[in-house]
């Protein structure tokens, strides 16, 4: 059997703080699968790059299961914070599956194995293979795609009691009071970690405009959203969309405002598919009125600030080529931030500008694993 492994120094990694997930606990791992009928591959891309940065105490693994020969993905954790996500997870998958549209537009993968061993907690899932990238579609179909996974998203409106009662004991459900006070705590996170000036202007002026915008942000709240809705956390196989991470979590998935989820995709497709991100605006605005257009504004500062701050922890946790990644990212997206704010297309110079510079600072092996979303 091969175990993967990666040796410290890491490139570019400092050594992560006692207590935390390395790899040399895939030895172990690799023998309590083997238990269950399980075997890792040699290639881990989930645990390696820019990605192993913030890992914290939960392992995501690629593997086999050996009768069948199928391949599936392992979530492994002996940490209490990891555990806690993984057991979350778990309750998230067999509600949504329960769901009006999880059986529609949008399905789950399929689970392999929950439980305990050793001082493990595992969830083994099919891996779902996809022929062609979301970003390898055309714009046209790129955009139907979208649109119907939103709406897909936007069918579950908790909106009686007995709505509420139910998700309640499994997501969290954001009010406008949370979205402002997660903001505030995101704000004083990024300048604490990255005091800049011209950034710390920008998020005064995003919180006073959260601030005095709570009615719109709650006309729309209490929608099932997935909160980080990027190619990498969904694929298409069989003209059908897959979730991949439903971690019930502020970060995740949670009911709020039905356009978070939007907000963290055209945040993404800004950088990898500028056409998509205007179509999908124009559409809101055009289709939606200007209302719905304002609360898509909002969530796109929000889920600006979660960037901004994920970058910020990063700076010290990096050193060399990555940690001018992670400052070239600051910049750019602090400009992103003063362009929404302003209610104005980010000029394409910025991020042809960026995305110049951000793939010679990238190493090797994270440019192949970013293969695996992009085209070429």
């Amino acid at each position: 059997m091969v175990i993967a492994s990666i040796e410290w120094p890491h490139p570019y990694i400092n050594r992560p703080p006692r207590g935390n997930v390395t790899m040399n606990e895939l030895p172990i791992i690799s023998a309590l699968l083997a238990s269950l009928g399980f075997s890792l591959e040699e290639h881990q891309p989930y645990v390696s790059g820019e990605r192993y940065l913030m890992a914290g105490g939960k392992l995501v693994l690629a593997g086999i299961h050996n009768e069948s020969g199928i391949k599936v993905i392992i979530k492994a954790s002996r940490t209490k914070d990891g555990k806690k996500e993984i057991e979350s997870e778990k309750r998230s998958r067999d509600l949504m599956r329960s769901l009006s549209f999880a059986d529609k537009k949008i399905l789950i993968p399929g689970e392999f194995y929950y439980g305990t061993e050793g001082e493990y907690v595992f969830l083994i899932m099919q891996f779902i293979p996809q022929d062609k990238v979301f970003v390898a579609h055309t714009i046209e179909e790129q955009f139907f795609i979208a649109l119907s996974a939103f709406e897909a998203q936007e069918s579950f409106h908790a909106t009686t009691y007995e709505h509420l009662r139910t998700v309640k004991a499994v997501f969290p459900v954001l009010s406008s009071m949370e979205y402002i006070y997660e903001f505030e705590r995101l704000k004083e996170s990024i300048l604490r970690l990255y005091p800049d000036e011209s950034l710390r202007a920008s998020l005064e002026s995003a919180d006073e405009l959260l601030k005095r915008s709570r009615k719109i942000l709650d006309r729309y709240g209490s929608y099932l959203t997935h909160t980080d809705f990027v190619p990498h956390n969904f694929r298409l196989a069989e003209h059908a969309l897959y979730m991949l991470d439903c971690v019930p979590n502020y970060a995740t998935i949670h009911f709020g405002n039905k356009y978070e989820g939007w907000a963290r995709f055209l945040n993404y497709m800004l950088i990898h598919s500028p056409e998509l991100e205007r179509l999908l605006v124009e559409y809101v605005r055009r289709a939606r009125g200007e209302d719905e257009y304002r609360s898509l504004r909002l969530m796109r500062i929000y889920k600006i600030a979660f960037l901004l701050e994920y970058y910020a922890r990063a700076l010290g946790k990096t050193t060399g080529d990555l940690h001018e990644l992670m400052l070239l990212r600051l910049s750019y997206w602090r400009e992103a931030l003063t362009a929404i704010l302003e209610d104005r297309p980010l000029s394409s110079e910025v991020t042809e500008h960026y995305v110049s510079v951000r793939n010679t600072l990238r190493s090797e092996e994270e440019k192949k694993r970013q293969r695996e979303f992009s085209i070429a």
